[in-house]
């Protein structure tokens, strides 16, 4: 290579170019290559007067540079003779070449107004002008350039077929239009550039090679490169200028392609674990990797040119006749153990012991060694404190992780941690928290440690989940601390495997937003699926959402033909047909009882709608296959369609339930679509659901009492308790429509603690009476024992009235029994100080009480023909039997069966709460 006086490189040529070995490893492989092979000298470029103008440095190979001496002088010879006979045999031939080049070409005849047969009228300079373009933009197209003139404007003149191509403009449609409207010319990033035409304008200038993406006509893209110089005028004005453009997308492909590739290379050997050193077989550094710099802190070209004994003084520099080679090849192949240890020394000269493989290389006629280091300080550190824990660490259950302060790297990890994660201790030691977390950000993880470091907190907590050897993971609870007491410093994380504890939280979850039973997303979960889809359905362009109100047609007569498991199993045989008949993005839900509401988005219209309701009542043409039944079951659906109902997701429920009931007044096993016009029943349905949330604020609604008796001593055991509503316009409501009116509104849970309340209210007003206490019997829903918040309402309720928690018979039904299957702590508590539990509304067999402490049963008329089985079950699982709402005329049946405690109007009519104080004054009272 040449250098000028200062050190500038001139010029550079070599044997290896043709390898085209680039980037930063290409050139230290080709400048290991000159090192291995070549002497390497030098020699003054001076003048005659001795001032030295630069430097020649070359690398030779001797035995080549003697057998090019020799050769030279041989072909320079026979090339000097073979000349001499080409030249005589030419001679002739050029001479007759001459006189005919002296000939002008066409286009030069007719520029000049003195050759033979030109026209008598001089060329202008414009028609010499056109003429010569013409004829350059010839030789331009059989380079592959195009070539663009344009005058002082910067309009355009002249392209060529080339230009043409490129830009999508002929001549004749670009002539004379501004440069900018033809090139339009972008950056990488597609953002506007100036061509080297209108830069050459600007500047009044040449402009040097440019590159550019160039927008066709037609839209198409190209890189392309541009240079432009300006035409002058004999007087130096600017006449204009010539660009010349060429298509490089091959060119560009070519370099990407071979750009990648050494980036590909480069960044292979970059990341790997271990440092890598390439070395000329005199341990002189010839090229390093991104690792080897960081462990010996040196930039790559500071490493260049370095010795492997400096880099590892120790045993290479200190201990005689060790040498690199001794090294070379795998443990297996040499004597370790006779080896001296390795120790590393860094820029800062600080040291750390290392292990190096060496295996030689060899390229043509050059040889080399490849030394690859492996820090191994972190490992020998881990031992350290492996060993100072002990056995006591190692045989925790808790996974414990001890990881350096600085580089976040392991340094100890437990046997408990090593069990979970499935990782040889090997390789955990050259991982980080962080390698072993998914779903914790390393920002945030940073943040932790900063704070712990500043002192801000003694500990911290975080949850995570770790990432076993195979893949898999699973979740855990981390307690993260900081001891300044370690040297260096060191973070200790305990993590514990939560995946049970999640697995509860998401039962509970389920529970809270899913049926018990069906496994359907329960009223919760339906209205906020229902509320997500109105608001999309309210975007423009949307399509119309759907909603259906679905109900078993007497379902009632199956509970009481077949039993409530029965019953069960026909609730779970639909919900898998509904599901079964609707699209992934439909929802279904169970609402309550027999209830179920589909919410069915994307609709176009409303005989989509129609379309759905039809394919479910389709769907059910079919019976139901149970254990020991096939039970033919109909549905009753009502269809409302937003927008055609410009209800709230609220009330496109109350409608759908409207037109629900419309389809059963219609005789069931049909569908009905909601209608604007209302008749007078379903006013009065949307009138009730509406004003039932203001009944309680405006004290309309009424407790009623029903005793319960001892039949043969007339005693008073207990009271059963229902409401009714005293409605402004209305008149009063019963306890059965009022019920469902709160059902639709979302309110029994109100109504439930309302009649707790005023149970607990009238015990207050029974002792001022000198009354003894009777226990009030009160139906409840089963979820709501699944509820912390109505255990702490009921406790807190009887502790404000001064009740006794045995005063209150909470009435479940047989879902109400699997509902509470998972009761609350504070519910559980509750029962545990004497709060009693009833079964109502079952058949026979009993169902399964589970957990429950169920020691009532409240047997209804229905039962009358199986009163002797319900009396015997009653006594073998030692419960008390209740025959509620049995009529006169069967009350001797239920007595012959051996039950003695009778209510319902046949005892007693429903009484309020003064007429109850004074007609029980009379009566003997011996409560339960």
């Amino acid at each position: 290579m040449v250098l000028d006086a200062d050190g500038l490189l001139l010029a550079r040529a070599g044997r290896y170019d043709d390898l085209k070995l680039s980037g930063a490893f290409g050139a230290a492989i080709e400048d290991w290559l000159y090192r291995v092979r070549a002497v390497r000298a030098s020699a003054l470029i001076q003048t005659e007067d001795g001032r030295v103008l630069g430097r020649a440095e070359f690398d030779l190979i001797p035995s080549e540079a003697a057998a090019i001496h020799d050769d030279a002088v041989a072909r320079l010879r026979a090339t000097g003779y073979a000349l001499l006979l080409l030249g005589g045999l030419l001679a002739p031939i050029w001479w007759w070449l001459l006189r005919r080049q002296a000939r002008r070409p066409e286009w030069m005849r007719r520029a000049d107004p003195h050759a033979p047969g030109a026209p008598s009228a001089m060329i202008d300079a414009a028609t010499a002008a056109e003429l010569f373009r013409e004829r350059a933009g010839t030789v331009m197209d059989a380079l592959g350039y195009g070539m663009v003139t344009a005058d002082r404007d910067g309009r355009i003149r002249y392209l060529n077929a080339t230009a043409e191509r490129l830009s999508g403009w002929p001549l004749a449609a670009a002539r004379g239009r501004m440069a900018y409207s033809v090139f339009h010319l972008n950056d990488r990033h597609d953002a506007p550039l100036q061509s080297a035409l209108e830069l050459a304008l600007q500047r009044g200038g040449d402009i040097p090679a440019q590159s550019a993406w160039l927008r066709a006509r037609d839209g198409m893209r190209r890189p392309v490169e541009l240079l432009a110089c300006v035409i002058r005028n004999r007087d130096g004005s600017v006449d204009g200028v010539a660009m010349l453009c060429r298509d490089v997308t091959r060119h560009a492909a070519e370099l990407d392609a071979l750009r990648h590739e050494a980036q590909l290379s480069q960044a292979v050997v970059d990341h790997l674990e271990e440092g890598v050193l390439m070395t000329d077989p005199s341990g002189v550094v010839r090229f390093a990797n991104a690792r080897a710099e960081r462990m010996f802190g040196y930039a790559r070209d500071e490493l260049q040119g370095f010795t492997i004994t400096k880099l590892m003084p120790v045993p290479f520099l200190n201990t005689p006749g060790i040498r690199i080679t001794d090294y070379v090849g795998t443990a297996a192949q040499r004597s370790d153990a006779a080896l001296p240890k390795i120790v590393g020394w860094r820029k800062d000269a600080t040291t750390f012991p290392v292990e190096i493989w060496v295996q030689p290389l060899q390229v043509e006629q050059s040889s080399g060694l490849v030394v690859i280091v492996r820090d191994i300080s972190e490992r020998l550190r881990g031992e350290n404190l492996a060993s100072r824990l002990g056995r006591l660490l190692d045989a925790a259950v808790e996974e414990v992780y001890i990881f350096d302060a600085q580089t976040l790297a392991l340094l100890d990890v437990n046997r408990g941690a090593r069990r979970n994660l499935g990782f040889r201790i090997e390789a955990l030691l050259r991982m980080t928290p962080l390698d072993i977390s998914e779903q914790l950000d390393e920002a945030v993880f940073r943040q932790y440690l900063l704070q712990l470091r500043g002192g801000e907190h003694d500990h911290l907590i975080y949850r995570c989940r770790h990432r076993r050897a195979d893949g898999s993971s699973y979740p855990v609870e981390v307690r993260l601390n900081f001891s300044r007491d370690e040297e260096p410093p060191v973070f200790m994380a305990i993590a514990v495997d939560i995946s049970e504890r999640i697995e509860v939280e998401q039962r509970l979850q389920q529970l809270a937003h899913y049926d018990v039973l069906t496994g359907l997303p329960n009223r919760a979960m339906l209205q906020d699926r229902l509320q997500q889809a109105w608001l999309a359905a309210q975007q423009r362009g949307a399509r119309a959402l759907g909603v259906l109100f679905l109900d078993l047609d007497r379902f009632k007569e199956i509970n009481d033909r077949h039993g409530h498991e029965a019953g069960d199993l026909v609730l779970k045989a639909t919900a898998d047909r509904l599901r079964a008949a609707l699209r992934e993005s439909d929802t279904v839900a169970r609402l309550a009882g027999d209830e179920f509401v589909i919410v069915a988005p994307g609709l176009r219209s409303i005989e989509d709608a129609a379309q759905l309701a039809q394919k479910l009542l389709d769907r059910f043409a079919h019976p139901l296959d149970i254990p020991g039944h096939r039970i033919q079951m109909r549905l009753s659906i009502g269809v409302t369609l937003y927008p055609l109902d410009e209800s709230d997701a609220e009330g496109l429920l109350r409608h759908a339930d409207a037109a629900m009931y419309e389809a059963k007044q219609a005789g069931r096993g049909c569908y009905r679509i909601f209608s604007t016009e209302i008749d007078a029943d379903r006013r009065r349905r949307l009138d009730l659901e509406r004003e039932i949330h203001a009944a309680v604020a405006l004290n309309q609604l009424h407790l009623l009492m029903e005793p319960v008796l001892d039949i043969e001593h007339g005693a008073v055991k207990a009271i059963r308790a229902s409401l009714y509503w005293q409605h402004p316009r209305f008149g009063r409501i019963a306890q059965d429509e009022l019920l469902r009116a709160a059902a639709r509104a979302g309110l029994i849970g109100d109504l439930e603690l309302w009649q707790i309340t005023h149970a607990c209210e009238h015990h207050l007003s029974a002792r001022r009476h000198g009354l003894p206490a009777l226990p009030f019997i009160i139906d409840v829903s089963g979820w709501q024992l699944r509820s912390g918040e109505f255990a702490r309402h009921v406790d807190e309720l009887v502790r404000r009235y001064d009740v006794a928690a045995d005063r209150l018979i909470l009435a479940l039904n047989p879902d109400g029994v699997l509902d509470a299957a998972t009761l609350h702590a504070d519910a559980a508590a509750l029962i545990g100080r004497g709060l009693r539990l009833a079964l109502r509304d079952f058949n026979l067999p009993l169902p399964d009480f589970g957990p429950l402490p169920i020691r009532l049963l409240l047997a209804s008329d229905t039962l009358t023909d199986a009163a002797d089985m319900a009396t015997a079950t009653a006594q073998a699982r030692g419960l008390l039997l209740i025959a509620m709402q049995v009529d006169e005329s069967q009350h001797a049946r239920w007595r012959e069966a051996g039950c003695r405690w009778f209510g319902g109007e046949a005892v007693r009519a429903p009484m309020e709460a003064a007429e109850a104080i004074g007609w029980l004054e009379d009566r003997e009272v011996q409560p339960l």
